[in-house]
């Protein structure tokens, strides 16, 4: 069954305005936990943000004459620079997200609309999938994987269209071109979907797409080689790191493997990959497009549970579990499938799924997040912009980072490529971040002790620590311990913290330590 053209404008609609709805809900909500003041949930927008400002001013990095690919997408950075160095800046990231939500919920609209369905189903799918795969949710953490949803959601469609009457749209090329614009990951369905065009015939169009697919991806790793940095984004390097710097090879496959299934968001992605590989066992669902549609969704599943990540606010696999439902949705359309109504159950239930895994740390965590930036990584951005203005060492770089004038070094090493070399080499250097915040001139160090205890140098003078209260779902710690790196300015540092200590917001204060009588002091 084919719908009408003008089908798909009721459910789009219906469906970008559940999306909007939640997501403006979510904004609210968090404004209201946060005093009513607005904040993103991560301090990685504002990475991103203090990129796009660098880019703006010709450069590629943090700071000033020091290249860092601090971002994890090529192309969002630049899309922040409109009102770079101004206040507007930071708000670019939500207009940006409010966008994306809208077009993702427009294209599972669509799919919806050309899958066949119709009637009360068809209306219940365009309200509940949009909250449910957490559209709102992925938009609220303002970054960019909204956008990478929507490329894998076109990609998907336009494959279908593809699939079942062989040409070629504008959708497909779009989101097998964007995907990976926005998030490495992309390469995956847009690969896959090149070798559906090859296989089926289509080969100087699949040979072309993947062409233009790839070309820009290594274009990117030139130029990182060219400034002298690594292939891959650092902050790509350094969560890659996080799975263990024993692990290398097929080690670090099967341990990403299994820390990501047995999370329910990844216990989810099981299931519909499963589903993908399965389903076209059964003789109608191999026909008309939908077996090729199916594999290609559960190889890209696949290679995102053995080489992706789960979590992180539930954004870095969003695109891949939206792209499965959606193509869940569009194989249960009604023609020669012997049981309609067992394709909607499945896609209903898989919803449900969906929602049990994204919702409850959505609106009892993560809720939370922009008051817990707002009293922290903000704090801190205005002690070390408005008051040290000197130097510092963070371990969260972005609001800090963000129209800062003073050099930031970034010891978790998305920002700075040689503290990322000394980090993943610190087991056997304690005490690594003194030689390096020597080099770089950095005064001030504003670090969880929680994460960097062994990097505090040997000669650097704990000055205090900020603290927020009551510490509801704080980020990384609640505490942040401020530290002198050079003894002889440990005296003038407390004085312009006691300074700042007065105007911090009531659920924020900053302890600080007696005077210091170290025997570098001394």
């Amino acid at each position: 069954m084919q719908p009408s053209p003008t089908f798909s404008v009721p459910l789009a609609l219906i469906a970008a305005l559940s999306a909007i709805v939640g997501f403006v809900g979510l904004q609210a909500g968090a404004a209201a936990l946060a005093g009513w003041e607005f904040e993103y949930p991560l301090d990685d927008v504002y990475i991103h943000l203090a990129m796009a400002e660098s880019l703006t001013e010709g450069g590629y990095g943090i700071n000033a004459g020091e290249p860092a690919s601090a971002a994890s997408s090529i192309l969002y950075p630049a899309l922040l620079t409109p009102f770079a160095g101004s206040e507007m800046q930071r708000y670019m990231p939500l207009v940006l997200n409010a966008i994306a939500v809208v077009l993702s919920a427009v294209l599972w609209g669509v799919a919806i609309a050309r899958s066949g369905l119709q009637g009360v189903v068809a209306v219940f799918l365009a309200v509940i999938g949009p909250l449910a795969l957490n559209m709102p949710g992925v938009g609220f953490t303002g970054m960019e994987n909204s956008f990478h949803a929507a490329a894998a959601l076109a990609t998907v469609l336009g494959l279908w269209t593809f699939l079942r009457s062989g040409q070629i749209g504008a959708l497909l090329i779009l989101g097998m071109l964007f995907a990976p614009l926005f998030r490495l990951e992309g390469l995956a369905l847009s690969g896959l979907a090149c070798l559906v065009l090859i296989f089926k015939g289509r080969i100087r169009a699949g040979l072309a797409l993947g062409v233009a697919t790839l070309a820009p991806v290594l274009a990117f790793s030139g130029f990182l080689m060219s400034q002298g940095l690594a292939p891959l984004p650092g902050s790509v390097i350094a969560k890659v790191s996080l799975a263990g710097p024993e692990a290398s090879g097929l080690g670090r496959f099967i341990r990403t493997l299994l820390g990501n299934v047995i999370e329910p968001a990844g216990a989810l992605l099981v299931l519909l990959t499963l589903i993908c590989f399965l389903a076209p066992i059964l003789r109608p669902m191999r026909e008309n497009g939908r077996g090729a549609l199916l594999i290609v969704l559960g190889v890209a599943g696949l290679a995102h549970l053995i080489a992706g990540q789960i979590g992180w606010m539930h954004r870095y696999e969003h695109y891949i579990i939206a792209a499965q439902v959606s193509g869940l949705v569009l194989v249960a359309g009604h023609d020669r499938i012997a049981q309609p109504r067992a394709a909607h159950v499945l896609v209903i239930a898989a919803l449900g799924f969906a929602a049990w895994a994204f919702w409850p740390k959505l609106v009892g965590n993560y809720v939370w997040w922009p008051r817990a930036i707002g009293l922290q990584q903000a704090q801190m951005a205005r002690f070390a912009k408005d008051y040290a203005q000197v130097p510092v060492a963070v371990n969260d770089l972005g609001y800090v980072a963000w129209q800062n004038p003073n050099y930031v070094l970034d010891l978790y090493g998305l920002g700075s490529p040689e503290a990322l070399e000394a980090r993943m080499a610190a087991q056997t250097a304690p005490g690594w971040a003194g030689p390096l915040a020597r080099a770089k001139g950095v005064q001030l160090a504003m670090i969880y002790d929680s994460w960097f205890a062994s990097a505090v140098g040997a000669d650097w003078v704990r000055l205090g620590e900020l603290t927020m209260a009551p510490p509801r779902n704080a980020l990384g710690d609640w505490k942040v311990a401020f530290y002198a790196t050079d003894p002889a300015q440990a005296e003038p540092l407390q004085e312009k913290m006691r300074a700042f200590a007065e105007t911090l917001p009531s659920e924020a204060s900053l302890t600080i330590e007696p005077a210091p009588q170290s025997e570098a002091t001394q």
